[in-house]
């Protein structure tokens, strides 16, 4: 059965029991051989996990739990696979921040051996370390064989450099999805701070955020709670699944090498959601400042999507267009859906192991699942589970609004009142020099007086909208609708847009009848 948080329970238990059996569903048909997933606390929440859940066996044998192996559950620790980048890009941004790099140096800079490992066309500069986070360098996308590399040693690896790299399209142009890119920027860690990437990430990030069950091999984790990794045969009952063995952290280990469990992932999470959080001001920097968290999260290169399927019914035959805007951070993905807004998120896919971890930047609530099966399921699931969430407890995933600026606020003011008296004090005031430039106060009142009459409106009808209660558009943008009076009279709308000056201004102040809807 799914647990709810010891605290009063923000999610309701048959909410829950519905989260847990999408995952149990999962395991029962044989999509994988168990997992184990959170739900996590957002910015309003003291709780790290508001709920969890665990469906399978951490091994199976010939379709049955293997002998001693124990159901899975909150304490299991398995590999989070490509998850792992998101703690390389922080290290980096790390170093960054201290001034032991830059993200526009070329990777040669900081990893000699690879200077001339790139196919270059003779206008083409070296990828730099920012094209490297952003998966923008043009390497060609490494799944599977990158997962097959883990153990890979320096050595190894710079053979493979001096044997050159290949590309899919120039350097800067494009996404492509690459674990070498990954490896190469473990590789500057081990070389900007003398050591080796996963004491780095360990003393960085893993150590300070108590991080205790996370780690990257046998030697730094409990063992005896380790899932087995399964690999799916060609067989569709539960002997399907059959043990991976594990492999040893090499130089590819920083594109994919951690083991955790939810509880650990749901505080990394944490962290990093808390850099939109409303009261980040307040909040401590820990490990790495706010501004860079709040930087990995933003989309800098767009992956190209598939169009939606053209509609049977449409008689132009098109598209009605794409389901989502998708693109790359540095080692996070950011998308915008249609119904839940911006979301965090990245997957991990590894021989034996599927996983996930995603949040929904304005509440800060997501979901952890982690799975002992290759290429688990656990994308799609914990997006079921966060839209389920979103449909059945209202206001968890709420979106925030942006909001008005004092300034704006009190130039509101100073502009309703203009609009219902005309008073030139006010327009001295508050209004900037390129509003007479744009439109004088004769021709801006007959606009006024026009779209009024249009909408069947009185001057007196403005007398009721307030500063406080319009639409924000952005901190320094604000709208009003006056309802038109009369069947078929258009609304009336105003909006307000302040200049860019500290001291801002009013910049412009429309007043317009437009129909309704």
């Amino acid at each position: 059965m799914p647990e709810t948080s010891a605290h009063s329970p923000v999610i309701p238990p048959a909410v829950l029991a519905s989260v847990a059996a999408l995952f149990e569903t999962a395991v029962a048909e044989h999509r994988t051989a168990g997992i184990t997933w959170a739900v996590i606390g957002g910015h309003a929440h003291e709780q790290a996990v508001l709920g969890h859940g665990a469906a399978g066996h951490r091994a199976l044998r010939d379709g049955a739990p293997a002998e001693g192996a124990a159901p899975m559950d909150r304490a299991t620790v398995s590999r989070i696979a490509s998850m792992t980048k998101s703690f390389t890009a922080a290290t980096v941004l790390a170093l960054r921040d201290e001034g032991r790099l830059r993200l526009d140096d070329p990777v040669s800079a900081h990893v000699p051996e690879a200077a001339g490992a790139f196919d270059l066309a003779g206008d083409e500069r070296e990828p730099t370390l920012r094209q490297l986070l952003t998966m923008s360098a043009g390497l060609v996308t490494d799944n599977p064989w990158g997962d097959r590399q883990e153990a890979m040693t320096r050595e190894e690896f710079a053979a493979t450099l001096r044997g050159g790299l290949s590309h899919v399209h120039r350097v800067g142009t494009g996404f492509e999805y690459s674990n070498t890119g990954y490896a190469l920027l473990g590789r500057v860690i081990d070389e900007v701070t003398g050591g080796d990437y996963t004491r780095e990430i360990h003393r960085r990030f893993l150590a300070p955020l108590g991080l205790e069950d996370t780690g990257w091999s046998a030697e730094e984790i409990d063992t005896a709670r380790l899932a087995t990794g399964h690999r799916l045969a060609d067989r569709t009952d539960a002997t399907r699944f059959e043990q991976v063995p594990l492999d040893s952290p090499g130089v590819y280990g920083a594109m994919a090498g951690l083991f955790s469990t939810v509880d650990d992932v749901a505080r990394w999470v944490r962290f990093l959601a808390a850099a939109d959080a409303p009261d980040t001001a307040d909040r401590p920097q820990g490990p790495l400042a706010t501004a860079s968290r709040r930087e990995m999260q933003q989309l800098h290169r767009h992956q190209p999507l598939a169009a939606l399927p053209v509609d049977p019914e449409d008689p132009a035959g098109t598209s009605p267009g794409f389901d989502r805007v998708r693109g790359y951070g540095l080692g996070l993905v950011v998308e915008h859906f249609p119904d839940l807004g911006e979301v965090i998120s990245h997957s991990g896919g590894y021989p034996g192991y599927g996983s996930f971890m995603v949040w929904h930047r304005d509440s800060g609530v997501g979901v952890v699942a982690l799975a002992n099966s290759k290429y688990a399921p656990a994308t799609p699931l914990s997006m079921q589970a966060l839209r389920l969430l979103q449909r059945e407890v209202p206001g968890l995933l709420a979106r925030r609004g942006p909001e008005a600026a004092p300034r704006t606020l009190a130039a509101a003011d100073a502009a309703l009142s203009w609009l219902a008296r005309e008073d030139d004090a006010v327009a001295d005031a508050w209004f900037a020099d390129s509003m007479e430039l744009d439109v004088s106060r004769p021709e801006r009142r007959r606009r006024l007086a026009a779209a009024l009459r249009t909408a069947g409106l009185e001057r007196s009808d403005l007398a009721q909208l307030e500063a406080g209660r319009a639409e924000v558009l952005s901190p320094a943008r604000l709208r009003w609708t006056v309802p038109g009076r009369g069947a078929g009279a258009p609304n009336l709308r105003i909006e307000l847009l302040m200049d860019p000056r500290r001291e801002a201004a009013i910049q412009s102040l429309d007043t317009l009848a437009v129909t309704a809807g």
